[in-house]
């Protein structure tokens, strides 16, 4: 997926499909940061759980390892640059 109208179009389309859509938790645990000169690195795992409509299961998602890259905006929140995950 590449571009902000690409991931509006992909995201309405899931929630179309899938209005019941709930996630239940959402544990991402970042033990790895590094900022220097307005970017900030964090790596760490993620976990996850979620149930696609009120009569389904919940779901645990595998843990995840991954990156965040995140860059300082002028007004001094941080943005989303790039995240990787494995």
């Amino acid at each position: 997926m590449i571009g902000l109208t690409g991931m509006r179009e992909m995201y309405a389309k899931f929630k179309a499909d899938y209005p019941e859509f709930r996630v239940l938790s959402y544990t991402p645990e970042f033990k790895n940061i590094q900022i220097a000169d307005g970017w900030a690195m964090e790596v760490g795992t993620v976990e996850a759980e979620y149930q696609m409509s009120a009569k389904d299961k919940p779901v645990n998602a595998p843990r995840t390892e991954g990156m965040r890259l995140l860059k300082r905006q002028s007004d001094g929140t941080w943005k989303f640059a790039v995240v990787g995950l494995k």
